[in-house]
């Protein structure tokens, strides 16, 4: 799975930006010219997993910090990333039989901030995680492998509305489902911590965003690590400095 688009507004120097990605990217660009920046926005969305919006917000600096300084607080700040899933797993959540599988093959989720004038300075304006999937049903027999049937493809929109999550369906004709089926009734009904995203919830285990979120690694390698004396043993996992840079090449080597 991997991050093919990102878009974002209001954002540090950024006044609009989109940004297509692919399996390898190399960032070039003069001195203050945005590129720590961009990787900002990375950093912000694995903050934002791993400590909740709040904390990902203060991470940033402040919200003074997170928006763009010449924009301010005259328009939203909003982030969209989009990701394909190539081998996404097929998940359902209702225990109904005979229904069909579903598998994501791509996920865009997206959410803006509007900027306030009182504590915590911020609300959020939008929140939404878009999937879109093939419907599959498979056929099992006693004997030889099971048979599957593609039944076409949909889009399944969660979104926060009123503080809690709304599903809207868009299926394959002759398939007939509800929001119960989807996801569980408990997540339904659930209200939504105030300034907390989606991100955050524990339904998003129906998205694998979650774990690409979570599992960002951002590193500034200092250069002067490389002149000093290389250490026998260390962490096998890379440190964001770079200092153990030789002891992991070592390990995927051997």
């Amino acid at each position: 799975m991997a991050i093919k688009r990102i878009m974002t507004s209001n954002f540090k120097s950024f006044n609009d930006l989109d940004i297509q990605l692919g399996k390898f990217n190399v960032l070039i660009g003069a001195n203050a010219s945005g590129k720590s920046n961009f990787i900002r926005i990375f950093e912000f969305l694995r903050d934002i997993e791993n400590y909740g919006l709040d904390n990902a917000i203060s991470l940033q600096g402040g919200i003074e910090y997170l928006r763009n300084i010449k924009i301010g607080s005259s328009d939203n700040f909003s982030l969209e990333v989009i990701c394909d899933i190539p081998h996404g797993r097929f998940a359902f959540a209702s225990t109904r039989r005979n229904l069909p599988k579903i598998r994501a093959y791509e996920e865009i989720y997206r959410f803006a901030i509007k900027f306030t004038n009182r504590r915590p300075y911020f609300e959020i304006a939008e929140d939404k995680l878009i999937q879109k999937c093939k419907f599959v049903r498979f056929e099992r027999h006693r004997q030889g492998p099971a048979k599957t049937e593609e039944l076409g493809s949909g889009v399944i929109t969660f979104s926060r509305v009123d503080g809690r999550i709304k599903v809207d369906l868009d299926l394959p004709q002759g398939i007939r489902l509800d929001e119960r089926d989807i996801i569980p009734r408990f997540f339904i009904e659930r209200k939504l911590p105030r300034r907390a995203l989606l991100a955050e919830a524990p339904f998003f285990f129906l998205s694998e965003l979650g774990d690409v979120f979570s599992n960002i690694s951002i590193y500034n390698f200092d250069p002067r690590q490389s002149q000093k004396a290389t250490p026998i043993t260390g962490k096998a996992e890379l440190e964001e400095d770079g200092r153990n840079l030789a002891i992991v090449l070592k390990n995927v080597i051997a």
